[in-house]
C-alpha cells in the first residue's frame, strides 16, 4: 500500500494518481539530459591530446630507428700523452748523486718553558665534580651548552640574581670555593664590565667556568 500525499489515503501500489484529486502519486523522475555541445567538446579535447602524444612520441623516437649509432660521430677523439722514464740503470746514477749532495742540516732543539698546568681538586666535599679553578686565575663562559652564566649577591640558587655573562665571556676569580646545594661557587668580576658576584663552576653534566690557560 502507498500512502497519496494528496488525499492521505492509501492505495494499491499500481494506483498512480489520485483518485479524488487525480494528481500522480508519484513524483515524475528527472530525466537528466546532457548537452550535445559539451559532449562535442569534450571528443574536440580528448582528440587535441591523442594528437600531441602522438606527435610528441614521433620527435622523441623517430630519429632514433633513422640514424641509430651516430651519437658518437662528432666526438673529437682524445689523445692521451704517454710518459717515456728512462732506463733503470741510468736512472740510478742520477739518484744516487742527488742524494750525495744533500748537505746534514742541523737540528735545533728549542726547550719551551713549561706551561701552567691546573690540577683538578676537591673543592667541596659534596660536589660531583673536580674544581680546575683557583682565586687569581681568569676563566670564560663555556660554549656548550650556550646559555649565559646567573650571577649571584650570594652563593646559593635562592639569592638573587644580578646580572648575566653571556657564552664566551672572560671573568677574573675574586674568591672562592663557596660550597652549597652541591655546587662549587666563585666570586667573579666580568673583564668586560664592572658586574661582579657569585657563579656555579658547573654541575654533574659538566663544566660551566673554563680556566683559561
Amino acid at each position: 500500500m502507498v500512502r497519496c500525499p494528496h488525499c492521505g489515503l492509501y492505495h494499491t501500489a499500481a494506483t498512480e494518481y489520485c483518485p479524488e484529486k487525480g494528481l500522480p502519486i508519484y513524483a515524475p523522475q528527472r530525466v537528466e539530459t546532457h548537452s550535445k555541445r559539451n559532449l562535442l567538446w569534450v571528443v574536440i579535447v580528448l582528440a587535441i591530446v591523442a594528437l600531441t602524444a602522438c606527435v610528441l612520441a614521433a620527435i622523441n623516437l623517430i630519429p632514433r630507428f633513422i640514424k641509430p649509432g651516430n651519437g658518437n660521430a662528432n666526438q673529437v677523439p682524445i689523445i692521451v700523452p704517454t710518459l717515456t722514464l728512462a732506463p733503470l740503470s741510468t736512472r740510478l746514477p742520477l739518484l744516487e748523486t742527488a742524494i750525495t749532495e744533500i748537505t746534514e742540516v742541523p737540528t735545533v732543539t728549542e726547550t719551551l718553558a713549561p706551561s701552567p698546568t691546573i690540577q683538578p681538586w676537591q673543592a667541596c666535599p659534596d660536589s660531583p665534580y673536580l674544581s680546575q679553578l683557583q682565586p687569581g686565575m681568569n676563566a670564560k663562559i663555556a660554549l656548550d651548552p650556550p646559555l649565559p652564566n646567573r650571577v649571584r649577591d650570594k652563593p646559593s640558587i635562592d639569592s638573587n640574581i644580578i646580572g648575566y655573562i653571556d657564552p664566551g665571556g672572560e671573568v677574573e676569580i675574586l674568591e672562592g670555593p663557596s660550597c652549597a646545594q652541591g655546587w662549587t661557587w666563585w666570586k667573579v668580576k666580568s673583564v668586560n664590565s664592572s658586574l661582579t658576584g657569585w657563579t656555579a663552576e658547573g654541575d654533574k653534566d659538566g663544566y660551566w667556568l673554563i680556566p683559561i690557560e
